[in-house]
């Protein structure tokens, strides 16, 4: 055995299991932060921080000016109000192992206070928070085509991140079409189907099937022509002044 080989070339090998698909909308919830970036937002935000369910792979962003444990729980308690509007609980919390962001005394407060299990990964094992390290990846990717397409200055990145998220829950989702372990499969294909579609009925009483797909003509291409009106009262060139 050439103890020298061992060390030079030693790696890490990682063992994935595939786990079932959790049965309900955001009983298991993967997050993680991305960033900083070179340059901030025009509302100095260096980082985004993804919120990711389990069972629909429904994604949320929020923009972050900072990591620090009050900025990342004050979005947490963001998404935490969104989930309860629509009336689900989180049960189980993954995230990685940040001191700071996660890991700190509120967040935890705020965990324990809903009976939400608290599932940091390992340290030096990202591997085990899979879900978010790659829905990071897709949305990242997302934006940075939307950016190198449109050309625009580079502090307009956050502009990029959450159309991207929006794009990625009206869109299929490798993670909902095929079958996980124990053969389930979901019902609907993209994230947004899930959301709004779950529990419901799938045909009205005349027997038609019942379509929960977004509508998607509101979507623009990320460089399209955009103008503002100007409201009236702002109107400072008279009759023939421009009016956007």
């Amino acid at each position: 055995m050439c103890t020298v080989r061992i060390q030079a070339e030693h790696k890490q090998r990682f063992i994935r299991v595939p786990v079932n698909r959790t049965k309900k909308p955001f009983e298991h919830v993967h997050s993680d932060v991305c960033g900083p970036f070179s340059t901030p937002t025009l509302g100095d935000n260096l980082y985004y921080i993804l919120f990711i369910d389990d069972y629909m792979r429904y994604t949320s962003v929020w923009l972050l000016p900072n990591t620090q444990g009050e900025t990342c729980t004050s979005a947490y308690q963001s998404f935490q109000a969104r989930v309860d509007s629509v009336g689900y609980e989180i049960k189980r919390f993954r995230c990685d192992n940040g001191r700071g962001e996660y890991d700190n005394q509120t967040l935890r407060y705020d965990l324990a206070a809903r009976s939400t299990t608290y599932e940091p990964c390992p340290p030096y094992a990202h591997h085990t928070n899979s879900v978010a390290e790659q829905m990071i990846r897709t949305i990242t990717e997302k934006a940075r085509a939307m950016m190198i397409d449109s050309q625009a200055p580079i502090q307009f990145w956050g502009e990029a991140v959450n159309p991207a998220v929006y794009l990625h829950q009206r869109s299929p989702n490798d993670g909902l079409e095929g079958n996980d372990r124990n053969g389930s499969q979901a019902p609907y294909e993209t994230p947004y189907e899930m959301l709004n579609g779950f529990g419901k009925p799938t045909h009205n009483a005349a027997g038609n099937e019942i379509s929960y797909q977004a509508s998607l003509h509101n979507l623009r291409r990320f460089e399209c022509y955009a103008s503002r009106l100007i409201p009236k009262v702002q109107h400072r060139q008279g009759k023939f002044g421009p009016r956007s």
